[in-house]
C-alpha cells in the first residue's frame, strides 16, 4: 500500500520546501506541476527532486487552476504508477497534515471506508502578528522558521471536501469533476490538516495581488460557478488579517494535540448512507464501466500570453 500526492503549486517560494519536506515523511510519490510561478518555486522543487526521486516534477507552464481539468490531468498521470490499494491525496503547498495519511489510515478509518474528507484548523495571520511586521520584529529571513512556530493561531473550518482516497483501477476522473465519480464510501473521521493560507504581509499582499488578475481575466471566470463572489483586491488584503480578541480564535503550540473535532456535515442521511455501503462493497467496478473516462487529448488549460505577461510583470 502506497500513497501519492498530488501537488499544484504557484508562486509559494516562501513556504514550498517545508511543504515537500512534510509530504516526504510519509509519502511515497509527490506529483508537482507547477502553474506558472514567477518566484523560484519551480528551482526548488527541482532541487529537492534532485536529492529524492520520490518527488516527480510534471512540468512548469502558465495554466489556469482548475480542480476538473488540472487535477484531473495531474492524477492521469499518476495513476500509472498506482495499483489497486494505495492511496492518494489532493495536497497544497500551504496544507500540513497535522496526523500522517498512512497512520490516519490505519488508525481511524473502518475498512469500508475508502474516501476522506478534510477537517481543517486555519491558522491565521492576526492583527498583533501583523503589527509586528511592521516594527520589523519578523521579517522576510524569518521565513527560514517552520511556519508552524510563525503562525499559532487558528480557527476550526466547518467545510470539508474530500483530500484522501483509495485507489481502484476501475475509477474514472473525468475533465468535468472535480474528484472520481463514485470515489467510494465517506469516512467518518476527518483528515486533520494544519492550513496557512495567509503567512506574512508580503505574501498576503502578493497573493491578492494574484487573485484580483485571475478574477478580473474573463477567460478565468468562466471556469468558476460563482465568480462574482470571488472577488480580490490587493488593497483589500487587510480584511484577511484577524483580531486577537475574535472569540473563536485559539491557540497552538507546536507539537502537542489539536483539539478533536467530530463534525458530520460531510456526511448522508443513514439510510442513504447504508445504501451506498452495500453498494460501494461490490458494484463501484461495475458502475465503473458506465461512467466517462479522462480524455487523452485533455491538457491543462492553457493562460494567454497577455495574461501571463502581465503576472510577469505585477509579480516578479
Amino acid at each position: 500500500m502506497k500513497f501519492h500526492a498530488l501537488l499544484p503549486v504557484r508562486d509559494e517560494a516562501d513556504i514550498i520546501k517545508q511543504c515537500l519536506e512534510h509530504l516526504l515523511q510519509w509519502v511515497d510519490a509527490v506529483y508537482v506541476f507547477d502553474t506558472g510561478s514567477v518566484d523560484n518555486t519551480w528551482e526548488i522543487v527541482l532541487d529537492v527532486a534532485s536529492h529524492d526521486q520520490r518527488v516527480k516534477p510534471i512540468r512548469k507552464e502558465p495554466v489556469y487552476f482548475s480542480e476538473n481539468k488540472l487535477r484531473g490531468y495531474m492524477f492521469h498521470i499518476a495513476r500509472e504508477q498506482m495499483r489497486d490499494g494505495d492511496w492518494f491525496l489532493r495536497v497544497d503547498a500551504d496544507e500540513f497534515h497535522h496526523i500522517p495519511p498512512p497512520e490516519f489510515v490505519k488508525t481511524y478509518l473502518r475498512p469500508s471506508e475508502t474516501i476522506v474528507y478534510h477537517q481543517y484548523y486555519d491558522f491565521q495571520l492576526t492583527e498583533a502578528e501583523v503589527a509586528a511586521w511592521e516594527r520589523d520584529e519578523e521579517t522576510i529571513n524569518d521565513r527560514q522558521r517552520p511556519i508552524a512556530e510563525r503562525r499559532r493561531y487558528f480557527t476550526a473550518s466547518y467545510y470539508s471536501e474530500p483530500r484522501l482516497c483509495r485507489y481502484r483501477s476501475t475509477m474514472k476522473w473525468p475533465e468535468t469533476c472535480s474528484f472520481p465519480i463514485n470515489a467510494g464510501l465517506m469516512a467518518r473521521e476527518r483528515l486533520p490538516i494544519r492550513h496557512y493560507p495567509h503567512r506574512d504581509p508580503v505574501q498576503l499582499i502578493r497573493r491578492n495581488r494574484l487573485r484580483a488578475i485571475m478574477v478580473a481575466d474573463s477567460t478565468n471566470r468562466k471556469n468558476w460557478s460563482e465568480p462574482l463572489v470571488r472577488r480580490w483586491s490587493e488593497a483589500d488584503w487587510h480584511k484577511f488579517v484577524v483580531s486577537n480578541d475574535k472569540p473563536e480564535l485559539q491557540y497552538w503550540k507546536p507539537g502537542t494535540n489539536l483539539p478533536r473535532y467530530q463534525f458530520t456535515n460531510h456526511l448522508r442521511p443513514p439510510h442513504i448512507r447504508f445504501v451506498q455501503r452495500l453498494i460501494h462493497a461490490s458494484l463501484l467496478p461495475i458502475l465503473d464501466r458506465t461512467r466517462s473516462a479522462f480524455s487523452e487529448d485533455t491538457q491543462p488549460q492553457p493562460i494567454s500570453e497577455d495574461i501571463n505577461k502581465l503576472l510577469i510583470k505585477e509579480l516578479s
